[in-house]
C-alpha cells in the first residue's frame, strides 16, 4: 500500500529552483537495463567524489546533500564520501533494500503468519498469495528506491551548479546522458541548471509505448528494438533524417511481417488498402504522407526535423504500428 504524499504540489513557489523529480514526473523506470545504468552511475559518482571533486570541504557538501535531498542520502554509512556515494547508488545495495522492504511489508507478514498455522490449507493459501503478489510488490518498492536515487542525483546537479563546480558538473551530465542511452533507460538531462527529465512524454509513454511495445516484443521483437533505438538515437544526437528513416524502415518491415507481403511499400495506398482493407481512408492517407517524409519525397536536401518535429514523427510511427497490429488482430 502506498503512503500518502503530504508534500506541496509541484507548482508551489516554496520549492524554489528545485522541485523534486517525483513531483515533476510520475513515471516508472520500466524499460532498459536498470542494473547496468545504476552500476555505471555508482562508479561514475565514486570517481567524481574521489578524484574530480576538488572541493575544499567535502563534509560541508555532503551535509547539504542530505538536506537538499530531504534526507534520502544516508549519513554515517562508513568509508570515504566516495565510498558512501558508491554504496548508496550500487544496484546490489538497492536490491538488498528492496528485498528487506518486501519481507517486512504487511502482505508478506500475513503470508508468514499463515505459514505458521498448522494447517495445510493455510500454508497452500500463503504460497498462492505470495506467488501472485511478490513480483508486483518487489517492482513497486524497486521503483520507489530508484526514484530516491534520482532525487539525490538531481540534488548533486543542483549543488555542483550552486558551488560553481562547472567542469565536474558538465562532465557528470555528459556521462549520465551516455549511460541512459547505453543502457536503454528512458531518461535524459536537459536545461541550465541540468535537470533530469523522462525521455518520453507521459502521453507517448502511457498511450503508445506501454500499449504497443509489449505486444511488439511478444510477436516482433526486432521491430520493437528498432523503435526503442530510434528514441535513443535522438538522445545521442544522431541526424534526425537518419533517425526518421530507420524508424520508418522498421514500421514498413512490421507492415510486411503482418501482411505477409515482403515487398509491401507504405508509399502505395493501393497496396495498403489491399492488405489492410478495414482501415479508414484517412488513416491510409496519413500513412502514405508519413512515408513521403523519406528520401527525395521528403526533401533530402533540407535540414532534418528539429527536436519537437522528430518526436512528433516518431509518435506518429508508433501510432501507425499500433493501428496495424490492432487492425490485423481484430479485423483479420
Amino acid at each position: 500500500m502506498s503512503q500518502m504524499d503530504h508534500r506541496a504540489p509541484s507548482n508551489d513557489e516554496r520549492w524554489g529552483d528545485h522541485v523534486p523529480f517525483s513531483l515533476r514526473y510520475n513515471i516508472a523506470i520500466e524499460r532498459g537495463d536498470l542494473d547496468k545504468f545504476m552500476t555505471l552511475l555508482a562508479s561514475r559518482l565514486y570517481t567524481l567524489f574521489d578524484h574530480e571533486f576538488g572541493y575544499g570541504n567535502p563534509s560541508y557538501f555532503f551535509a547539504r546533500l542530505i538536506t537538499e535531498s530531504f534526507g534520502r542520502f544516508p549519513t554515517g554509512s562508513g568509508g570515504t564520501y566516495a565510498d558512501q556515494a558508491f554504496t548508496y547508488f550500487s544496484i546490489q545495495t538497492i536490491k538488498k533494500e528492496v528485498n528487506a522492504r518486501v519481507e517486512n511489508d504487511p502482505e508478506q507478514q500475513e503470508c508468514d503468519r499463515m505459514r505458521r498455522i498448522d494447517d495445510h490449507k493455510g500454508f497452500a493459501k500463503a504460497v498462492e498469495i505470495e506467488k501472485a503478489t511478490r513480483k508486483a510488490r518487489y517492482a513497486s518498492r524497486l521503483q520507489i528506491l530508484i526514484a530516491d536515487r534520482l532525487e539525490v542525483l538531481q540534488s548533486i546537479f543542483v549543488l555542483l551548479q550552486r558551488d560553481k563546480l562547472l567542469d565536474p558538473l558538465r562532465s557528470l551530465v555528459r556521462d549520465v546522458r551516455r549511460f541512459t542511452a547505453g543502457s536503454g533507460v528512458l531518461l535524459n538531462v536537459k536545461g541550465d541548471p541540468p535537470t533530469l527529465v523522462p525521455l518520453e512524454e507521459p502521453l507517448l509513454q502511457k498511450e503508445v509505448l506501454d500499449r504497443l511495445l509489449p505486444r511488439l516484443e511478444e510477436r516482433f521483437p526486432d521491430r520493437a528494438a528498432d523503435l526503442i533505438k530510434a528514441y535513443h538515437d535522438v538522445l545521442k544526437g544522431i541526424d534526425t533524417n537518419t533517425v526518421f528513416g530507420n524508424a520508418f524502415k522498421a514500421l514498413e518491415q512490421l507492415a510486411r511481417d503482418i501482411s505477409g507481403n515482403p515487398k509491401l511499400e507504405l508509399t502505395k495506398e493501393s497496396e495498403l488498402r489491399n492488405h489492410f482493407s478495414k482501415l479508414h481512408g484517412t488513416i491510409l492517407v496519413t500513412i502514405t504522407k508519413l512515408a513521403a517524409q523519406r528520401g527525395d519525397e521528403g526533401g533530402h536536401a533540407r535540414l532534418g526535423p528539429d527536436e519537437y518535429e522528430i518526436r512528433y514523427l516518431l509518435f506518429s510511427i508508433c501510432n501507425v504500428a499500433l493501428v496495424l497490429l490492432e487492425c490485423k488482430e481484430h479485423c483479420g
